[in-house]
């Protein structure tokens, strides 16, 4: 991100649906070292071990609701030039077992947020983070903002269906809403083990508790891993540039390991742990993908944006952080 897309956060009233998550939590601090200021939504505080919240609270306008409610929702959208739309219910194989509650949360409340940017702020900036998932089995890699669309799961599939909700609501009522589809964020802040997110940061608290990885498989399966401030970045890239209106961009890493390779990694670094191979669970073998790349050129070329942090460097800032 250049130095002028740091200026634009400057003093901008910017709303970080999701906030108090892993994601909007690294987020929200990032906006208010540029001097945004920040109002975060979100339906619940989750425990707050770091003390990563408790800092923030002082600095940030935080507002307790569920996304589906319409009332309080209308009141955080008014006057926002900006919004981070992260809120949602995350887990592909939790969204087969129970389909309704997925879509009630992830397609439902995403249309209250809309609807009421329709109506109150029309104009207004929105960037949507959406999945790697959204391809399903890659056909080839690395996977680019063409490649065919399959997805595997409800989840997966109400992660498209949201995509589409904010473009066609940026074609119809002119908000500048920017999709984004993410590869495997990992990182510190995450609080607590209400929102677990994501397999990478599993394994490193798994390491550094001092307890086994569990592989399903031989864990030969290869993916792209980024680092949270990398991706606190493409947010903020696309939350400011003009060429990203109504635009899907890939935001992953430039390399892939294995899993295997991944928890090998966590537990040299942290000093701590183990691995244990198991049988898969029939839930996730379903929704399994199998290897997957990233293709970022596009975000490359349209956001100015690139990862900066090696895998061996982000694993062991995370395990420190959590060590702490």
């Amino acid at each position: 991100m250049g130095e002028g897309d740091k200026d634009f956060y400057h003093g901008k009233r910017v709303l970080v649906t999701g906030g108090l998550g892993f994601i909007g939590l690294n987020l929200s601090l990032r906006l208010l070292e540029l001097g945004a200021e920040v109002t975060v939504l979100d339906n619940f505080v989750p425990p707050d071990s770091s003390g990563a919240i408790e800092q923030l609270r002082s600095r940030l306008k935080i507002a307790l609701a569920d996304i589906r409610d319409e009332d309080k929702v209308e009141r955080v959208v008014r006057e926002q030039q900006v919004i981070f739309n992260l809120a949602g219910k995350s887990g592909a194989a939790d969204s087969n077992t129970a389909p309704l509650n997925d879509l009630d949360i992830n397609c439902r409340g995403h249309l209250t947020i809309l609807e009421a940017c329709r109506r109150l702020n029309p104009q207004v900036g929105i960037v949507f983070p959406s999945s790697r998932l959204v391809y399903g089995k890659p056909r080839y890699l690395p996977v680019d903002e063409n490649h065919p669309i399959a997805p595997e799961s409800i989840y997966a599939t109400h992660k498209l269906t949201v995509e589409n909700y904010h473009l066609i609501y940026g074609r119809l009522y002119g908000m500048k809403a920017t999709v984004l589809r993410i590869s495997n964020p990992y990182g510190p802040m995450q609080s607590g083990d209400a929102r677990a997110y994501g397999i990478a940061n599993k394994f490193i608290k798994a390491a550094v508790a001092g307890t086994s990885i569990s592989i399903f498989g031989e864990g030969e399966q290869r993916r792209d891993y980024l680092y949270i401030d990398d991706l606190t970045e493409a947010f903020l890239a696309a939350g400011c540039r003009e060429e990203a209106r109504g635009k899907i961009y890939n935001i992953g890493d430039k390399r892939s390991v294995t899993l295997l390779e991944l928890a090998e990694l966590a537990v040299a670094v942290a000093g701590r742990g183990g691995i244990v191979k198991v049988p898969w669970p029939e839930e996730y073998l379903a929704i399994e993908t199998g290897d997957y790349q990233s293709a970022i050129g596009l975000a490359q070329k349209e956001l100015g944006w690139s990862p900066l942090t090696e895998l061996q460097e982000g694993v062991a800032r995370t395990v420190a952080f959590y060590q702490q």
